[in-house]
């Protein structure tokens, strides 16, 4: 757990934060097809400050893992930040990928999406709360532009 230490040790700015996501995303080779499934995730973007907060939660929760703390960390010492704004993955794409073994999506009858949160009751306070703020983003992805 030394490298979440490190990690949470570091301050980050809202760039770094959100640079970091978007590296995590866009390295994945499994992304592509995931970003093509949920596009609709991405169509409407997010207000800066609810950007940051997501990408921040977002990074909390991957912190919680030794493996995932070690690839920020290498990272955060390695890469330029993505400024907010001009990311090439939109942030709550980035995150529902990024959370894709806890939120699944299932199409609802009149063409929409509907986010199921799949998690034990062992998983952390930040997760349950990471999944509960992706979740209450998704309506408001979807009805933006209806």
């Amino acid at each position: 757990m030394r490298e979440q230490d490190t990690m949470m040790a570091l301050p980050l700015t809202d760039a770094q934060a959100c640079g970091l996501i978007q590296q995590l995303t866009a390295a994945n080779p499994d992304f592509s097809a995931f970003a093509q499934q949920y596009a609709f995730l991405g169509e409407h973007p997010l207000p800066e400050e609810q950007t940051a907060a997501l990408a921040r939660e977002v990074l909390d929760v991957l912190c919680e893992s030794p493996h995932q703390a070690a690839r920020i960390d290498a990272l955060l010492l390695t890469a330029a930040p993505t400024p907010i704004g001009r990311t090439a993955v939109p942030p709550l794409l980035a995150a529902a990928f990024l959370m894709r073994n806890y939120l699944r999506f299932r199409r609802r009858a009149d063409g929409g999406w509907e986010p199921l949160v799949e998690h034990g009751p062992a998983d952390s306070p930040a997760l349950t709360g990471l999944l509960q703020r992706i979740t209450a983003l998704v309506p408001r992805a979807q009805t933006a532009g209806a």
